[in-house]
């Protein structure tokens, strides 16, 4: 068969791409971290859905990007803490002496990690490979590859599934360097209005256990949040937030 020939064979084939300055601006618009307020707070439920162990509520606090803290809710958690300054995450716990560093993939209940609680950006922190149409059951998506940009970056490479027509995301699969994926968020429902904000996730670890958990937002308003509560060595800020 003639070269001509095979090209457009091919062509007539392979799934429809988008332009780099659409792709780009689809991933920049359901980019859903992004998306947030610059500053809020959040009270989420981290549901495992092999029992035990039991359901666990946590409070978000988040000013800017660089600067989020959980708050673990639960009576026999009280006055502990995930404080992630410039990308780096910290353990503190009441009576420790000295805060202890966590890896970002620091999971807070099942299959839920920090990575995953507080966002990834995806638009600033990895590059477009590939950005493909196809048809899945519930209708037409944007199917990105996307590579790390940045050595911080959570994940060496994510696929990230768009519904073009809300533009917004429809799962996000995080792989591991040789390709193998390490775990999917499925996004399962979102609170009403323009700004995208998930409502309830579905986590699912794909390496090992096989654990499915689901993520479920209480309760966001967005607000000022008080720069002391960031503060590694005061805690008077933090300790506020625990009532008499």
């Amino acid at each position: 068969m003639p070269t001509l020939a095979l090209l457009l064979a091919f062509a007539a084939t392979a799934p429809p791409t988008l332009p780099p300055a659409a792709a780009a601006e689809l991933l920049r618009k359901s980019d859903v971290a992004a998306c947030a307020p610059e500053s809020f707070r959040a009270h989420l439920r981290i549901t495992p859905q092999r029992q035990p162990p039991d359901p666990m509520e946590v409070e978000v606090w988040s000013s800017s990007e660089s600067r989020s803290l959980v708050r673990f809710l639960g009576e026999k958690e009280k006055g502990k803490y995930l404080l992630r300054v410039d990308g780096v995450v910290w353990f503190l716990a009441p009576g420790a002496r000295k805060p202890v560093k966590v890896g970002s993939a620091h999971r807070l209940r099942g299959s839920a990690s920090v990575d995953e609680i507080l966002g990834i950006r995806y638009a600033r922190d990895y590059d477009i490979q590939s950005a493909t149409e196809a048809q899945e059951t519930d209708g037409p998506v944007v199917v990105f590859d996307l590579a790390a940009r940045v050595k911080q970056a959570p994940y060496p490479r994510v696929r990230y599934v768009v519904r073009r027509s809300t533009q917004r995301p429809v799962r996000a699969e995080f792989l591991l360097r040789s390709g193998k994926t390490s775990s999917v968020m499925e996004f399962l429902e979102w609170e009403t209005g323009a700004r995208p904000v998930a409502r309830r996730l579905m986590l699912t670890d794909r390496l090992l256990s096989g654990e499915r958990t689901e993520v479920t937002l209480l309760e966001m308003e967005e607000r000022s949040v008080p720069s002391g509560l960031f503060d590694l060595t005061d805690g008077t800020a933090r300790k506020s937030l625990e009532g008499p």
